[in-house]
């Protein structure tokens, strides 16, 4: 039997100590300025999937803006549409400026407007179109960094499913 086939023995450790190395110091405040989301957004090339990544410089975990969550901004540019998609996470939208529909579950298109705000639920199908003359331009919270660390993290694009473990 070759050590491959072989399980590795786990270890012990006291719940005491276990709490001692889980203890993490308060974080700073961090602030994402509309004026240098708005300029990097006229700089930036970005698909429908995602423009920008709002980073936390506190975070031990990349890819975080706060714990086990991300927020991303989302544009949508006129005569676009994201394709009809479906994932392991959730979002929580809220639109910003533009105006759009979001086909949820291949259900009628519910129109969008700058201020409404919109919770798709993991597995729920989706796709925002944008049919006007200016982007629609949306902040998204997501726990897919969540996801993807307990090895979870699946999105399915029609006839194909990716995952985490994907090559």
């Amino acid at each position: 039997m070759t050590d491959q086939n072989v399980l590795q023995q786990g270890n012990l450790r006291s719940f005491s100590r276990y709490l001692v190395d889980n203890q993490r110091p308060r974080e700073d405040s961090v602030i994402w300025k509309q004026s240098s989301i708005l300029q990097a957004l006229q700089t930036e090339e970005f698909t429908t999937r995602g423009a920008l990544f709002l980073e936390n410089p506190h975070r031990e975990k990349q890819g975080e803006t706060l714990h086990d969550l991300s927020v991303t901004v989302q544009v949508i540019h006129p005569d676009a549409r994201t394709m009809p998609h479906s994932h392991s996470f959730w979002h929580l939208y809220v639109v910003i400026s533009g105006k759009g529909e979001l086909v949820v579950d291949n259900k009628s298109p519910t129109p969008l407007a700058s201020g409404d705000i919109i919770y798709v639920p993991a597995w729920s199908e989706h796709q925002f179109i944008n049919q006007e003359n200016e982007n629609l331009v949306l902040y998204v919270i997501q726990n897919l960094p969540g996801m993807a660390k307990q090895g979870t993290l699946l999105r399915n694009d029609g006839d194909k499913t990716y995952s985490t473990h994907s090559q």
